[in-house]
């Protein structure tokens, strides 16, 4: 299992980033002290590390030096959290994210440094009534997992690979459906080493910027609705906050303060 040390005074950043990575499969230490977190650097050695800006303010510091150490010499990535006013560590090879944190930015680090293969897409498996249109015909589907860029559906019959087809599917909870273009790009036969899965992948063609947004709000909203309400009360998030997300709010959970 992948370790990841994350190292910010802000609380609600090292809860809400403990949530989602732990909630991924990650091994996941956070603190707030840099003695402590210094010390974990001394003892471990991590796969990804995170850091706020202020722990790595200019000027030599024992814990500076220790992540100088990792990022050069262990070769371990680093991810500096963004802080208002504070100096960017210009002598660490490393990469940054803004605070407040979205989702999709952080699965792309997360993949990019963590994964063998990574995935262009965080996609989640669902299930929705969708219909499918070939040939102009309305056909009953069932969509089993959905990203920004395509999904995989279920049919009464076969798609050939290339096929242009039309979706159209509710995003639950948001009062509002998506009428998509898309291309078959593979096709699933059932097998007992798939669990018999049957279906197509379908990729998304010329998906407008608002229909893309909805889209990225419902995967958000689907990506809260799966973690449980421990989970959720760690990232301060109700079940009615959950329930109350609409296209107008975004992941953006983790507050700079």
């Amino acid at each position: 299992m992948k370790r990841v040390i994350v190292g910010d005074s802000r609380e609600k950043v090292l809860s809400t980033l403990e949530v989602i990575l732990k909630h991924w499969g990650y091994r996941v230490v956070v603190s707030s002290s840099p003695e402590q977190i210094e010390a974990l650097l001394l003892e471990t050695s991590p796969d990804l590390l995170f850091m706020g800006a202020h722990l790595l303010q200019s000027g030599p510091t024992k814990l500076t030096q220790t992540v100088g150490d990792k990022t050069l010499g262990e070769k371990c990535p680093l991810v500096v959290l963004k802080e208002n006013g504070r100096p960017f560590p210009a002598n660490f090879p490393c990469e940054s994210l803004d605070v407040p944190i979205g989702l999709f930015e952080l699965y792309a680090m997360i993949q990019k440094y963590l994964e063998k293969t990574p995935r262009k897409n965080l996609r989640l498996d669902l299930k929705l009534p969708g219909v499918l249109y070939r040939d102009g015909a309305p056909h009953l589907s069932e969509i089993l997992s959905l990203s920004e860029q395509g999904l995989f559906i279920r049919s009464a019959f076969r798609l050939a690979q290339n096929e242009p087809l039309q979706v159209i599917f509710p995003l639950m909870g948001m009062k509002k459906e998506l009428e998509i273009e898309g291309r078959v790009l593979y096709n699933v036969l059932p097998a007992p080493e798939n669990n018999y899965l049957q279906g197509s992948g379908v990729e998304f063609q010329h998906l407008t910027d608002q229909d893309h947004l909805c889209l990225q709000r419902f995967i958000e909203r689907c990506f809260l609705g799966e973690m449980t309400p421990s989970e959720r009360s760690r990232m301060d998030l109700t079940d009615d906050q959950v329930q109350d997300l609409d296209q107008d709010v975004s992941l953006k959970l983790i507050s700079s303060h």
